[in-house]
């Protein structure tokens, strides 16, 4: 059984137009779905005057993937959310219950807070992955991430990449951990990053920014994933220039890794 979570911003629309797609894909692989995240968040939405839904309640948000991990016929949890909103339910989800019945968790972008998380807070390893990508991928990664072996990444650059554990994720939304108890520690692990909308000035500044922190302090080097607002413009090697001159590490690319429809998996922690 694979369990539904939306950490993040509500994913109503997703739910409504692809959820019967997502379902269908995953049946005819073999799995079946659990969508208990409809009575979860059923009266527990904020709206706009509009009557857009734009936020559901973190407790109920917390309670839903708390309970998802405690069922023990949930082999695994895919979150299907993005956006801002996954560091409101950092302090409410219980940890104790997580680090009690370890499972894979998956999910991307602003979920990068939720997956460096768990390995801070339980040692579990969590999947920086957008389950959404079974429809061009198929259901392969599935396997993979069931199995719990570490999911490594693709990579080019001077040298074989360490064989390391490895944080980070978006760069934007990884940045959102500084400063609390669930920043990870960067001492012999590989750092990477990801961004969508970032240019150089915001990656640079973001990048900046975790120097100053000690991120890069220890690490074993920078991977650098897909940055689409930048490769769009053609600036990547401004980008690469930029990170090694703020990081003083030595730089992979995984061009595999970030907000493409067809994204690849890899294991934090």
């Amino acid at each position: 059984m694979i369990g539904l979570a939306a950490c993040s911003n509500p994913p109503h629309t997703w739910l409504r137009d692809s959820l019967a797609t997502f379902r269908e894909v995953l049946e005819a692989a073999g799995y079946e779905l659990d969508t208990r995240i409809f009575d979860y968040f059923a009266g527990h939405e904020f709206r706009t005057r509009e009557g857009r839904v734009w936020r559901v309640s973190p407790h109920a948000r917390a309670q839903l993937l708390t309970d998802l991990f405690a069922d023990d016929a949930v082999s695994a949890i895919f979150d299907v959310s993005g956006g801002d909103l996954a560091n409101e339910v950092l302090d409410l989800i219980d940890w104790d219950v997580v680090r009690a019945n370890p499972k894979p968790f998956a999910g991307f972008s602003d979920l990068s807070t939720i997956v460096n998380a768990i390995p801070v807070m339980t040692g579990q390893r969590a999947v920086l992955w957008n389950p959404q990508t079974m429809s061009v991928r198929g259901t392969g990664d599935i396997d993979q991430i069931l199995a719990g072996e570490p999911i490594r990444p693709v990579v080019s650059g001077g040298s074989d990449l360490p064989d390391t554990p490895i944080i980070g994720g978006n760069v934007r939304c990884f940045a959102k951990l500084a400063g609390t108890k669930f920043w990870p520690d960067s001492t012999g692990k590989l750092v990477l990053l990801e961004g969508l909308g970032p240019g150089l000035e915001a990656s640079a500044s973001y990048m900046e920014q975790m120097r100053q922190l000690g991120l890069f302090d220890g690490a074993e080097g920078l991977v650098l994933g897909q940055f689409t607002a930048i490769d769009g413009d053609d600036d990547r090697r401004a980008l690469i220039a930029v990170a090694k001159e703020i990081t003083k590490l030595e730089v992979w690319e995984a061009p595999e890794v970030g907000h493409s429809r067809d994204t690849a998996p890899v294991t934090i922690g």
